[in-house]
């Protein structure tokens, strides 16, 4: 029992080759959902980020009947194939030459559905000129046809612009690259593709590896469009939305063979974004994944092309306002110093030692002498040493700067009693370079035999 019956013109033949050509580029199936108000053709990619459905008004057929009653889900009918198959009775050689006079008059198209046939076919008759006909039987497969959900009421954000403007300059994107970047920045539209891949130059010789080097780099190409040349144009500037490069070909591609302009609708990146255009009774409606950042709330990425100040830093700079309040409290109140511990005591290479009189006293010239060496305080060396005396030439303390590695820097106490033993010190060699003073006349000195 036949489920649908209709008909098309030639335009509408070429019109259905196209858009098959652009479902290929999201999958390898097409799903087919048939109703009375409309026919559709959809397509997701194996990811699942990528939605593209076509749908056909009943004024795009030559006739259109859909019996509701006949199908298994009442009021709908759904299937799905492969593009390539669907494609064969759909070739591009029907879409050559449109404006001219060709054979093809029209193409009917039947779609069978009983429960009890082992095989559900759908017919596809091209009906040419002087009593030329070609059918095609395909094989179906029943299957339930999944919808992408967008909500246009929370798109607040988007741009309309002809698909030609579009087309020109999707030239220049370089064929291996991967994703695309749109920013808005000083009143233009910025388009970037661009690639986080990097290609492997194995096997190249010397030369070539050498230029490989440059071009194996990932490729950036950016584009900037007038916003005077959108229709409509709604982007905050320090938004980046990331899509598919491959997509939005697929998608601008499509377009400009309706001449139409392309709409753009979305809020916010992390959150679907959708094309939409139609003409000639044609709807055509494409739901992406996004990525990318809005560095007007929060933090990325990547991408890319604009240096803005990162939520990152934001973060690590916000704390600042508190800083002069724990400045203040350890100006009133400052911890109590740090003594220097016995680890920073150990002398360091290319630093003094703390007690410099014990160092030099400590210097023997001759550690393996019989005879103690003649000092002029060697009757004081010997004495025991009274650590209750005030004047001690040395002491011990420690720096309030907590600074380890720093030289030993005298305080004031240690500069003083350093300088008054150096002037006592001083004293005595005076004293004794003087000698001791005469006791008796030479005429008085007699020799042994005097």
């Amino acid at each position: 029992m036949a489920v649908l019956n209709c008909a098309i013109s030639p335009e509408t033949v070429g019109r259905i080759h196209d858009l098959l050509v652009c479902l290929g580029k999201f999958g390898e199936t097409v799903g087919i959902e048939a109703r009375p108000e409309k026919f559709t053709f959809t397509a997701l990619n194996s990811s699942r980020t990528a939605y593209a459905a076509f749908s056909l008004d009943p004024g795009a057929f030559l006739s259109y009947d859909f019996d509701s009653h006949a199908s298994a889900t009442p009021g709908r009918f759904t299937c799905q194939l492969y593009n390539k198959t669907l494609l064969s009775a759909f070739r591009s050689r029907l879409a050559e030459n449109r404006n001219a006079d060709t054979p093809l008059e029209r193409c009917d198209i039947s779609i069978e559905e009983d429960a009890d046939a082992t095989e559900c076919r759908m017919v596809v008759a091209i009906i040419c000129k002087h009593g030329l006909s070609k059918i095609y039987r395909l094989t179906y497969e029943s299957v339930e046809i999944m919808h992408a959900l967008f909500d246009k009421t929370t798109a607040t954000n988007g741009w309309k612009i002809s698909s030609k403007i579009l087309r020109e300059y999707i030239e220049y994107f370089g064929p291996k690259t991967e994703q695309l970047d749109m920013l808005a920045k000083d009143g233009k539209a910025v388009f970037t593709s661009f690639t986080e891949k990097i290609m492997d130059g194995k096997g190249k010789t010397t030369t070539i590896a050498r230029l490989w080097k440059i071009l194996k780099q990932p490729l950036e190409t950016a584009i900037s469009i007038h916003v005077q040349d959108f229709d409509t144009f709604s982007f905050p500037e320090d938004m980046h939305l990331v899509i598919s490069v491959k997509d939005f070909k697929a998608i601008v591609t499509h377009a400009e063979t309706l001449r139409t302009t392309i709409v753009a609708s979305f809020s916010r990146p992390s959150r679907p974004l959708q094309f939409a255009y139609e003409a000639h009774g044609v709807h055509c409606e494409f739901t992406l994944m996004t990525t990318g950042d809005y560095r007007g709330e929060s933090t990325s990425a990547t991408p890319r092309p604009v240096a803005t100040a990162s939520p990152s830093r934001r973060t690590s700079v916000a704390p600042s306002a508190t800083s002069p309040l724990k400045k203040q409290t350890s100006i009133e109140m400052p911890p109590p110093a740090r003594p220097i511990s016995i680890a920073s005591q150990v002398p360091k290479k290319g630093f003094a030692t703390i007690q410099r009189g014990i160092t030099r006293a400590s210097q023997d010239p001759d550690q393996d002498s019989l005879f103690v060496p003649n000092h002029r305080d060697d009757d004081r060396a010997w004495d025991a040493p009274d650590f209750d005396r005030d004047d001690a030439e040395d002491e011990l303390g420690w720096d309030a700067s907590g600074r380890q590695n720093s030289g030993f820097q005298p305080t004031l106490r240690d500069g003083g009693s350093h300088a008054s033993s150096l002037r006592a010190r001083e004293a005595v060699e005076s004293e004794e370079s003087q000698g001791m003073a005469a006791t008796q006349r030479l005429s008085q000195l007699h020799g042994l035999f005097d």
